[in-house]
């Protein structure tokens, strides 16, 4: 189907749920209410004939009429005339307060709960600040101030109900940022304000409209009782507060003032709520609406293997990934990542070094909780902050990086693909838009719509996506765990950068879609020539991919060399116990499979420590582990490791459990 025939069906589609939604009458019977309301305000001169301040005493409380639908007040004068035209005043009043509230509240809830740091201290001490002010107080000292300017006042009132509103939108994006999608658009490029704009203010816009249909609704409670306090609109002329005045004033004799008044009030108030309600659900459950897609089968990849390879192989990564150059690409020296708990940093990564080729395909293996994604994410300048050492890129100094330049880095240099696929993906957006997004980000110039619209579908073309265009039509939702994965590399591809650095990409996928995702990635890399960054703790998975293993224990490069002389003739006992614990056709018929005792340290105990850190887990540990300042010592030009019995290791002459 060609752009034009979608975006028409998109249309029709749109417009089918719109008027289902309006058709509701939890919808239609509060907006109906507020139509004839407002309609009535508006066209009060034309409804009725009878001025809203002239009076005949002589009339002076009488029932409904055909000249006095409402019947009139104690002067005389037309209820339904001051009913509507004080209407009209009230509303205005209303909505100037609602519009600069959320003028004020929107922009400083969202950029103070997704900036945080110094930006969301300074607001959120306003906003306590602004909270413990008296409303009702500060409104009437600044109209003793201003008494010949309401307008100054509502705005003053405006101001003061933005501190409630800016902390409730607040807490959704707090939550918001941390969501992988939202990391996944900070890597790609995507500049901070569009992603705000399009990805974070989309999610929130639930609690939004809640928030600003209760605004509403105190809005107008608030000018109601300002002109029943007699502020505002000069007497005669009429508002919905100085006619609860009036009735108040006639309760006794007749309260059918008061009830006309203060009911309109009640309804306008009630619907505002139901509406907003309706609204919000309307908007935020849209997405997940959509028309189901018919079922698409992948199409197998070339030579795909249904099997990860065996822990003892290499497979055939050294002849599917080009041969590194000696110039490095990616350069990381003594790289320090840490994190802060309790006010102080807590080093999750410690003094990382590595280079990284063009066309390299390098693995990063560990247990959980040994900074291997740490350091992944430190290369896109994301999660932790660097505390020291230096990363540079292809001569740049990356740490030095900032704005324009960081996000022409990221995205346009090194991609990066996360191990969710499903929640790395904006749910409110088609497959289509997310990767347009980030296309009309890092290509050249202004490229129109359909050049973006044709290198979107390229794009899915080459993560072997069958039926681009209908792909890119589909919600997240509509996809399976593969599809999802193979669009997250699509949209790291889409900048065309020289580095993939891949999270376990894999891991939530079953046997088969993981090797068709890891076939794709070697098939991509041979096409490209891009260098890899693969993170995994699983051998299999590293053999099939990589070239060159580099393993990680407790925040330290503990073996670095490549991935055949890791496999076959490890130096490190960690490295070696990790292989043992690796499942192989050899371990089939056995009770259980082997495992390294114990578990990674908590990253708080790490800092001040000498000797190994895997020595209280080493079933070789000496005396000698624990004293001093373990380095990584090469053993060969390629091969490294940060063991003082490395060469007993390689030797056979100490034993591992396993």
């Amino acid at each position: 189907m060609s752009e034009t025939g979608h975006g028409a069906k998109e249309r029709r589609s749109g417009a089918r749920r719109l008027r289902g939604t309006l058709l509701r009458p939890a919808t239609f019977i509060p907006l109906a209410i507020l139509v004839i309301v407002v309609g009535a305000c508006l066209a009060a001169g034309l409804i009725t004939s009878a001025p809203p301040n002239t009076g005949d005493l002589t009339q002076a409380l009488q029932g409904p009429s055909g000249s006095h639908p409402l019947g009139t007040d104690e002067l005389g004068r037309d209820i339904l005339s001051r009913l509507l035209h004080g209407g009209l005043v009230s509303l205005g009043d209303a909505l100037l307060v609602v519009v600069v509230t959320l003028a004020v509240a929107v922009p400083l809830g969202l950029l103070a709960g997704y900036l945080g740091r110094w930006f969301d201290r300074a607001v959120m001490t306003a906003v306590e600040i602004g909270m413990a002010i008296p409303v009702i107080i500060l409104v009437l000292v600044v109209l003793s101030v201003f008494q010949d300017h309401f307008s100054i006042a509502l705005i003053a009132l405006a101001l003061l109900l933005a501190p409630p509103m800016v902390r409730n939108i607040r807490g959704p994006v707090l939550a918001m940022r941390s969501e992988l999608f939202v990391d996944a658009s900070r890597v790609a490029g995507v500049p901070t304000s569009r992603i705000v704009a399009r990805h974070v203010f989309r999610r929130v816009l639930g609690p939004i409209l809640v928030q600003a249909t209760l605004m509403c609704c105190m809005a107008l409670q608030l000018t109601v009782a300002l002109a029943y306090l007699g502020f505002g609109t000069t007497p005669p002329n009429p508002t919905w507060g100085s006619m609860v005045a009036e009735g108040a004033q006639l309760l006794s004799r007749d309260p059918r003032l008061l009830l006309i008044s203060g009911g309109m009030i009640g309804v306008v108030i009630l619907c505002l709520g139901v509406l907003g309600d309706v609204i919000r659900d309307a908007t935020v459950g849209s997405w997940g609406r959509a028309e189901a897609a018919p079922a698409i089968k992948l199409k197998p990849a070339a030579a795909v293997r249904t099997e990860a390879a065996p822990a003892g192989t290499g497979g055939p990564a050294a002849t599917t990934v080009p041969p590194a150059t000696r110039d490095a690409l990616l350069t990381v020296r003594d790289l320090t990542v840490s994190y802060r708990r309790s006010g102080q940093d807590v080093a999750v990564a410690s003094r990382v070094s590595f280079d990284i080729a063009p066309g390299d395909a390098v693995g990063l293996v560990g247990e959980s909780g040994c900074g291997k994604t740490s350091v992944a994410r430190a290369l896109l300048r994301m999660g932790g902050r660097i505390t020291d050492g230096s990363l540079t890129f292809d001569g740049r100094d990356v740490l030095a990086l900032e704005g324009r330049e960081l996000a022409d880095y990221r995205g346009g240099s090194v991609g990066y693909v996360s191990q969710e696929p499903m929640t790395a993906l904006d749910p409110t957006m088609r497959v289509g838009a997310l990767l347009a997004e980030v296309v009309r980000r890092h290509e050249d110039g202004r490229p129109d719509r359909a050049a973006v619209h044709a290198r979107v579908l390229e794009l899915l073309e080459m993560v072997q996506l069958p039926d681009p265009a209908r792909t890119a039509r589909l919600f997240p939702h509509e996809m399976s765990g593969g599809m999802a994965q193979r669009v997250s590399i699509a949209r790291a591809l889409a900048g065309r950068p020289r580095i993939l650095v891949a999270d376990e990409p894999t891991t939530a996928l079953d046997v088969t879609v993981q090797a068709g995702i890891l076939e794709l990635l070697r098939t991509l890399q041979a096409e490209t020539g891009m260098a890899l960054v693969l993170v995994s703790h699983d051998w299999g998975v590293v053999a099939q991919v990589c070239r060159r293993t580099i393993v990680m224990y407790a925040g330290q490069v503990v073996e670095e060399g490549p991935l055949d002389t890791l496999l076959t003739t490890p130096a490190h006992p960690y490295t070696k116990q990790l292989i043992a614990c690796q499942p192989g056709r050899d371990t089939l018929s056995d009770a259980e499979l082997p495992t390294i005792r114990g578990s990674v340290a908590d990253p708080s105990t790490w800092t001040g420590t000498t000797g190994c850190r895997f020595a209280a887990r080493c079933p070789c540990a000496t005396a000698e582990c624990e004293l001093g300042t373990i380095t990584l010592e090469p053993l060969d030009a390629a091969h490294g490791s940060r063991c003082v019995h490395s060469v007993a290791v390689l030797e056979g002459t100490v034993e591992h459990a396993g």
